[in-house]
């Protein structure tokens, strides 16, 4: 695959972190040439990340940097790099500052980018534009991918819904919030995030459905190629509606 395809959807991730994160109540990001953090505030470690952007480099520097930045914030933190640039100096110098391996996420494109609109009795779908469908979404997709709903509302903001290019979709089953996605448009490609689904309505098809709302709603900004980042549980899915997985995200955390 392109690796300046790759280039551009590996940005959309960060910019899209850099969204939810940035407009979130306690987050805060921070970048420069070699680092990327995000950080919640709070001591969830999936969401405290300083990701290596040229790991092929000497790491001693930003790792430096990322230890003190989390060390003043009194916050855990992981370690995040592209498997498609991993050396084997930044998997020794990941292991000098006690980082382990802890599990890698797929990044999948979809290229060139199509829409789907799958026939699911009682299903309905509809960008979140009111306070209450935003409520809907944020103890949806929090429940969906097994965070406490009650916090959903420190992170998805009315602010998010305001980042150019963001669009929040919430399914509905005979009008029950049933599942979510998004997606975040730059540069031609659509980001698709936030694809949760509430244990009770899974087995039915609506995270497919779903991902294929937002894979329409990127197609309307005139988007060629879509992106997303997937669970074990979505893996499989995805690679059905056509999304190849060209490289991971390595996590590396220290051992709790």
């Amino acid at each position: 695959m392109d690796p300046e395809l790759l280039h551009v959807c590996d940005i959309n991730m960060r910019l899209a972190n850099a969204a939810f994160i940035g407009t979130s109540v306690r987050g805060e990001v921070m970048e420069s040439h070699d680092l990327f953090i995000t950080n919640c505030g709070l001591a969830v470690v999936d969401f405290n990340r300083a990701y290596l952007k040229r790991p092929a480099e000497d790491l001693a520097a930003p790792l430096a940097r990322a230890e003190a930045y989390f060390r003043d914030a009194g916050l855990p933190f992981g370690c995040t790099v592209r498997s498609d640039l991993e050396e084997p100096a930044c998997v020794a110098a990941m292991h000098r500052a006690g980082f382990e391996r802890s599990g890698s996420i797929p990044a999948m494109v979809l290229d060139p980018i199509r829409e789907r609109s799958p026939s699911i009795p009682g299903f309905e779908v509809r960008a979140v534009r009111t306070p209450e469908d935003l409520a809907h979404f944020q103890e949806t997709a929090f429940a969906g991918f097994g965070f406490p709903p009650t916090i959903g509302h420190l992170f998805l903001t009315e602010q998010f819904l305001r980042v150019p290019g963001a669009v929040l979709y919430l399914g509905t089953i005979d009008g029950e919030p049933a599942c979510t996605s998004s997606v975040v448009v730059t540069a031609g490609v659509a980001g698709i995030y936030w694809v949760a689904t509430l244990p009770a309505h899974r087995g039915r098809g609506l995270g497919e459905a779903i991902t294929w709302a937002a894979v329409a709603g990127g197609a309307k900004s005139a988007c060629r190629v879509a992106s997303l980042q997937a669970s074990e549980m979505g893996r499989s899915v995805y690679a059905r509606m056509g999304f190849a997985t060209p490289f991971q995200y390595v996590k590396y955390d220290r051992p709790a």
